[in-house]
C-alpha cells in the first residue's frame, strides 16, 4: 500500500538530477524531457475540465507509464517486506502483489471518475497561489480530499473519499486475512490517503521546479 509515496520520493527525485548527466550539447534536449516528465506528474495547469478531457486523465490514470511504474515499485517493497506475509517470497507473489496493487488502482480510479462526473467535481491537482513552505504543504494536505467544482469553488471531494474506501473494502475480497475487517480496511484507506497526500506535496513543489528559469 506505499504505492504512491514511494514512486513520488523515491522516483519523482532523482527525475530532475537527469538534466545534469548531459553534456553540454545535449542539455537543452534533456530539459525538454525533464520538463516532459514533471509535466505529467506535476500540478495541472487551470483549464476547463470537459468530459473527453475528464475520461482521458481516468485512462492515464489508470493504465498510463505513472502508475504502472509505481505500482511495479510498491510491489517491488511490499516484496521486500513480505507484506502481506500471505503471500510470501518468489516472482509468482511478486506477480500476485503487483497484479493486486494495479487491481487496486483501477477500482479506486474507477470509482473516482464515475462519482467525479455525478458531482461534477474535478480532481487535478493545481497549484497553490500561496508563499511558503507551511501554507503550500497544508494545502497540498488539504487537496486530498477536497476537489473544484465548475464555479470555482473548492469543496469536499466525494469522489476521491469514496474512490479510496471503496477500493480498500474491495481489495479486501480478493486480499489475504490481514487485509479483511473493518479495521484492516480503515488502515489500509488511512495509508492510500497519506501516500496520496505525500504525492500532492510533491507535486506542490514541483511546480517551482518545471517553472524554473531556462539558462
Amino acid at each position: 500500500m506505499l504505492r504512491s509515496i514511494l514512486f513520488a520520493f523515491v522516483w519523482l527525485p532523482w527525475a530532475p538530477a537527469l538534466a545534469f548527466q548531459a553534456a553540454a550539447p545535449t542539455a537543452a534536449s534533456h530539459e525538454n524531457m525533464i520538463d516532459k516528465v514533471l509535466g505529467i506528474v506535476g500540478p495541472a495547469e487551470p483549464s476547463q475540465l470537459t468530459e473527453k478531457k475528464r475520461f482521458q486523465l481516468y485512462v492515464v490514470s489508470t493504465a498510463g507509464p505513472v502508475p504502472l511504474v509505481a505500482e511495479a515499485v510498491g510491489a517491488g517493497i511490499s516484496q521486500w517486506e513480505n507484506s502481506p506475509k500471505e503471500w510470501g517470497q518468489g516472482w509468482g507473489a511478486y506477480g500476485e502483489r503487483y497484479g493486486s496493487n494495479l487491481a487496486y488502482n483501477a477500482v479506486r480510479e474507477t470509482i473516482t471518475y464515475g462519482t467525479s462526473i455525478v458531482f461534477r467535481e474535478d480532481n487535478r491537482y493545481f497549484a497553490s497561489q500561496k508563499h511558503g513552505f507551511w501554507p503550500r504543504t497544508g494545502y497540498a494536505v488539504l487537496s486530498t480530499v477536497t476537489a473544484r467544482h465548475p464555479d470555482g469553488m473548492r469543496t469536499f471531494s466525494v469522489s476521491s473519499v469514496t474512490g479510496v474506501l471503496g477500493a480498500s473494502a474491495i481489495s479486501s475480497i480478493w486480499g489475504p486475512r490481514s487485509w479483511k475487517g473493518i479495521e484492516n480496511i480503515g488502515e489500509n484507506a488511512g495509508i492510500s490517503f497519506a501516500a496520496t497526500a505525500g504525492f500532492n506535496i510533491v507535486r506542490e513543489f514541483l511546480s517551482d521546479v518545471r517553472h524554473r528559469p531556462h539558462k
